[in-house]
């Protein structure tokens, strides 16, 4: 589980990267994440030891591949739904809808 500005940073580069077809200068991260160059250089060491992006920390932030585009979800947590009871529901399909509505 990411912590919170390595987390940030993956959403703004995906989008950043998605939407304006290059990745953002840290200039640009700083104002998009309110953090610090030194937080926002952590953050992206982080990002690379868990393989979510390829970086060296030695090139500018702008040379990062996006290898996992999202968070993984925690193991640790339950899985959704688990040691609920789910019922049957019957399926009358749209004509309900269009025959009493």
């Amino acid at each position: 589980m990411l912590d919170d500005t390595p987390r940030k940073l993956l959403r703004i580069l995906y989008h950043f990267s998605s939407h304006y077809k290059r990745m953002p200068t840290l200039s640009e991260l700083g104002r998009l994440s309110g953090r610090s160059n030194i937080k926002i250089r952590e953050g992206m060491q982080t990002l690379a030891e868990q393989n979510y992006i390829e970086w060296n920390r030695k090139m500018p932030v702008e040379k990062a591949v996006i290898i996992e585009d999202w968070e993984r979800p925690d193991p640790s947590a339950k899985q959704q739904g688990e040691g609920q009871i789910h019922q049957q529901t019957r399926t009358t399909g749209n004509t309900d809808y269009w025959l009493y509505y």
